[in-house]
């Protein structure tokens, strides 16, 4: 049986998660460039399955880019509670009690943030305004997966709010 840690439990600040996510999404994209997943895609899947933006070459989206992202991050933080944005960031996913996720919670929590257009923005939005994710910082997806997202620095202020201590 797990013991509850014993430090205070203390919720990233939500700009500290977005740069975590940014520096993932660049690492990622950069090996999958390297590795020319876009040209092997092209050939592989139907062009109808990948829209572009209208005059351009660049695609809207990339759905095996889409399953990597979802398996980097179902799996990084699943096994080490952390991806490598996040540990640059002294991040980590936990349970809502602090400790670490199973499996099924990382993959659905993955989810939101695998499909950065369009599901991204709208899972962000609802840990914004929604009350019941709000109080835990918490995107949709977290929340669907009882997941939270700590800081695990010590912050230069915090406030104390539904039990939970947060990053200012």
């Amino acid at each position: 049986m797990s013991k509850a840690p014993s430090e205070p439990i203390i919720l990233a600040n939500w700009g500290r998660r977005f740069i975590a996510w940014f520096i993932d999404y660049l690492f990622i994209n950069i090996i999958l460039a390297y590795i020319g997943l876009e040209s092997f895609e092209t050939k592989a899947i139907p062009a109808f399955l990948l829209p572009q933006i209208p005059g351009s070459n660049i695609s809207i989206w990339s759905p095996l880019s889409i399953l990597v992202f979802f398996l980097y991050w179902t799996l990084a933080e699943w096994y080490f509670g952390r991806s490598i944005g996040q540990l640059l960031l002294n991040l980590r996913l936990t349970d809502l009690n602090g400790r670490g996720v199973t499996l099924s919670a990382s993959a659905i929590q993955s989810i939101g943030k695998s499909i950065a257009f369009p599901v991204l923005p709208i899972d962000c939005l609802f840990g914004w305004t929604y009350p019941p994710c709000r109080k835990a910082r918490q995107r949709l997806f977290n929340k669907f997966s009882n997941t939270i997202v700590v800081y695990l620095g010590k912050p230069m202020q915090t406030t104390k709010q539904d039990g939970y201590e947060r990053e200012a």
